[in-house]
Order: C-alpha cells, then structure tokens, then sequence
C-alpha cells in the first residue's frame, strides 16, 4: 500500500471548488462546442479536428483528474478512476452528436480521437504521480 505523500500539500476546501467550477465550466464549454450545429473546422493540416479532438479531452481528463474526487490528484486510485470515466464518456459526446436536431455527423474517428486524449492524459499523470513519489521517497 502505498503511504501518501508527506510533502503534498493537503487541498483545501477553497482549492477543490476552484479546481471543480474550472472543470464544471470547461466540461460545459466542451459539450456546447461539440454539439454546435454544423460545425465545420478547417486548419493547415488535413483532419484538424482530430488534433483538437485529443486536446480537447486530453485537457477535460487533466481537469477532472486535478479534482481529486477520487483521492489526492495524483495517486494512481484517482488517475484511474476518472481516466475509465473518461473512457466512458469521450465516446458518449460523440454518440450524441448523431441527433438529428444537432445537424453533426457522429464518426468513428472522432470517437477514438477523444479516448486517445483520455488515454495520453491518464497516462502521463501516471507517470507524474510515479515520479514526484520517487523524488519524495529519495530525500
């Protein structure tokens, strides 16, 4: 089991709502925009949207994982709970946008573009929190 980290600062409860509402407010953001009808974007490599796709939920499972909701950000319980949340919703957002209403097309691609945000940002937070619990374990 591992012990946690002695030199990590203890959130406080004014920290978590900061890091939530910013969440809360990205998350909305990120729904709005990938339900906006006919959205159409175009940049200087063909299939830009894939690049923004990945950001995109690259950033919302970094902010999700910064709320701790599951434990101190970094610990592995926390990474991976809210990267499986993001597995089950990064396909979902694009599943959606097949509504009729919304005039979008729901594709695959996009689909997999979204998970492999999710997946780099679980990743590297993996990693992260592996790292500062070495250096801290060193001293």
């Amino acid at each position: 089991m591992n012990a946690p980290d002695p030199t990590a600062p203890t959130p406080t409860p004014r920290s978590h709502t900061l890091r939530r509402t910013v969440f809360g407010l990205y998350a909305l953001a990120l729904l709005i925009a990938t339900h906006w009808p006919q959205l159409t974007i175009t940049g200087p490599v063909e299939r830009t949207d894939l690049f923004i796709h990945t950001g995109a939920f690259g950033v919302w499972t970094m902010l999700l994982i910064a709320c701790s909701f599951f434990g101190r950000a970094l610990c592995a319980r926390n990474v991976l709970i809210s990267g499986a949340l993001g597995l089950v919703y990064a396909p979902l957002d694009e599943l959606s946008q097949s509504l009729p209403i919304l005039n979008r097309v729901a594709a695959i691609d996009d689909a997999l573009a979204n998970i492999l945000g999710v997946l780099l940002a679980s990743a590297g937070a993996l990693v992260l929190g592996r790292v500062l619990r070495a250096r801290v374990r060193r001293r």
